[in-house]
């Protein structure tokens, strides 16, 4: 009975203290392992969001810029954190026009072929302005032009005739009209291109969470602009979260919008929170990317 005692007893207070000791040496152990992981991760995730948000402002500019015309005056303010313009938004050519209406229409959007007359990645409203490609009255080049006619309202949509533009299974299509606020040239043909276009602005802003923002606003631009990318650094310093600089076709910078031939940009961020990985110890990561937008029409 007494080797039966013996031979259940527990440990010793001597040997729970050694198991404790080493427990929570291990326990210490894997908490710091976990803590460096949460922040290595933290860190890389913090870091991948600011390039992320650096490289959606540098995707989204130049998409609007490579249209604009300066010799059409597409470009009209220009600042070293905004900038305004003409951006566009549709193209066609015009289908029916009377010389002196007040009424241009286009062919319709979906053609039965699949061929594409007019295409829009907004519709056109009132306040947006449509150039419209004119004859000169001559057949030299010399007297051919484009002119701008105001929109005045929302497009209306008729399945009138297309004149010879279409034909067949499209006659009966509908198709978009819109009012102007100046009466039709008598240079307007039908089949003469045309291009839609909105007043656009980028711009560097502060929101009210305090965070820097690339802002776009569209048309009247009334308030607040809408965020597209960011938080990025402050204005201000010669470090701005988004800068803007403007150089003529001889590589003079330039402050005449008309004069504009590159328009080069530099966004800058940092990460929210400080950073614990690789070369980085405890501190917050900046990055920046440039990026250059020929202007194409020029003449």
């Amino acid at each position: 009975m007494s080797q039966a005692r013996r031979s259940r007893r527990g440990f010793s207070l001597v040997e729970l203290i050694v198991i404790l000791a080493l427990s929570t040496v291990v326990i210490g152990g894997l908490t710091s392992v976990l803590v460096r992981q949460q922040r290595f991760y933290r860190g890389t995730a913090d870091l991948i969001e600011t390039r992320s948000q650096i490289r959606q402002a540098a995707g989204i500019i130049p998409s609007d810029l490579r249209g604009v015309s300066t010799i059409g005056g597409d470009i009209l303010e220009i600042t070293d954190t905004s900038m305004v313009f003409w951006a566009t938004i549709g193209q066609a050519v015009t289908c029916v026009g009377v010389p002196g209406s007040y009424t241009i229409s286009i062919p319709p959007l979906t053609l039965s072929n699949n061929n594409t007359l007019a295409s829009f990645t907004m519709t056109p409203a009132a306040g947006d302005t449509v150039w419209v490609y004119q004859n000169g009255a001559t057949e030299a080049a010399s007297d051919d032009h484009w002119k701008a006619y105001g929109i005045t309202g929302a497009p209306t949509t008729s399945n009138l005739a297309c004149a010879t533009l279409v034909n067949g299974a499209d006659l009966n299509t509908d198709r978009y009209s819109f009012p102007l606020k100046e009466q039709l040239d008598v240079d307007v043909e039908i089949g003469n291109p045309v291009r839609f276009v909105r007043r656009t602005r980028y711009s560097l802003y502060q929101a009210t969470d305090g965070g820097w923002y690339l802002g776009y606003c569209s048309p009247a631009c009334v308030g607040a602009p809408q965020p597209i990318a960011g938080p990025f650094l402050p204005a201000g310093g010669g470090t701005s979260g988004v800068s803007f600089s403007y150089t003529d076709a001889n590589g003079a910078v330039t402050a005449v919008p008309a004069n504009v031939a590159q328009v080069s940009v530099v966004v800058r961020g940092k990460t929210q929170g400080v950073v614990d990985m690789g070369g980085y110890k405890n501190t917050q990561v900046g990055d920046s990317l440039r990026f250059s937008v020929a202007i194409r029409n020029r003449q």
